[in-house]
């Protein structure tokens, strides 16, 4: 279920913590409005006034680290330099591929280049995620004219 809500996008995530706390408001405040007559009218009122911290502080954080691939791919596809689209990412065993898109001319696309080129910001970021056991390999998959280049990153490469 909660991956279903993972995939909807922010505003219907924001929508239905708000529909949730103002709907708990509400019942609350039926509940208390026996004895406190105001509850009825604050608290469905407070109820969605906290949705946007709820949902930043509580209900996101929980579902990016549940479902990290899914909120990852929500703003792909996502331009990384004049030359480069980052087009989806996926996790799968323990291995990240992340693929994408080349607009250049040049047919001399060289990927251990790439990665030699790159390797440092590479392992700062994949590190944390090797450690963990989150991942064990990186795949990176660039799509030029047709054709696939592509390399791996793994643990022994950032020591």
């Amino acid at each position: 279920m909660m991956e279903f809500v993972a995939e909807l996008s922010l505003w219907e995530i924001y929508a239905i913590v708000c529909g949730l706390l103002g709907s708990l408001g509400l019942l609350f405040g039926f509940i208390a409005g026996k004895k406190f007559s105001i509850a009825l009218r604050v608290l469905p009122l407070m109820g969605i006034a906290i949705t946007t911290p709820a949902t930043e502080r509580i209900v996101i954080p929980y579902l990016t680290e549940r479902y990290p691939v899914i909120f990852a791919n929500k703003d792909l596809p996502r331009k990384i330099d004049q030359k480069t689209t980052l087009t989806k990412i996926d996790l799968t065993d323990h291995i990240y591929s992340y693929f994408y898109d080349l607009d250049d001319d040049d047919d001399d696309f060289d990927p251990p280049l790439v990665k030699s080129a790159q390797l440092t910001d590479l392992c700062d970021f994949l590190l944390p995620k090797f450690s963990s056991g989150e991942a064990s390999l990186a795949n990176y998959i660039y799509q030029l004219k047709g054709r696939d280049y592509s390399f791996s990153v793994d643990s022994t490469d950032c020591s």
